[in-house]
């Protein structure tokens, strides 16, 4: 099964946000592109490939500061599988030393949460100690930051405070 463009229109949403936040002013944070290795014969396209591991979805600036993030979108209505996850992504987050989190939306909900960076690394380094390999709907509920639509489409920045 192909995971590949499942979140487009999630995507799409945070890149329009993207473009409100730079047009105000507030923040300078482009989608970031994966490098594509091209084979051809003659004129035709027979393969693409990514050339090695990306880094994360989206990077740059806010207030001053420095901000890296992955943006998944799942199905599930119970909860984020890590598989969602590669794990060069989750590497270059916890060796991110400006603000770094993720953006999980829950399509069935219609709801988007933001991890922060310490709790998204907390679990997905429990994960190989034994414990689940998904975090729990309810716990985005209770723990997470509901991101809400705003006059910014998807205001994630506001989540970030």
């Amino acid at each position: 099964m192909s995971y590949a463009n499942r979140g487009m229109a999630f995507e799409e949403l945070i890149t329009y946000a993207n473009d409100l936040y730079e047009k105000k002013g507030i923040a300078n944070i482009k989608k970031v592109s994966t490098p594509w290795k091209v084979i051809r014969k003659g004129s035709k396209i027979i393969n693409a490939f990514p050339e090695g591991p990306s880094t994360v979805d989206y990077m740059g600036d806010w207030e001053g500061r420095s901000i890296c993030f992955e943006a998944k979108s799942t199905k599930n209505p119970t909860s984020f599988p890590f598989k969602n996850f590669e794990d060069h992504q989750i590497e270059f987050i916890r060796r991110w030393k400006g603000i770094g989190f993720a953006l999980i939306h829950f399509q069935i909900w219609e709801e988007t949460y933001l991890i922060t960076k310490e709790d998204l690394l907390e679990k997905w380094d429990k994960q190989f100690e034994g414990g689940k390999k998904s975090i729990p709907y309810q716990w985005f509920r209770e723990n997470a930051k509901l991101v809400k639509q705003g006059k910014y489409a998807l205001d994630y920045l506001a989540a970030v405070n």
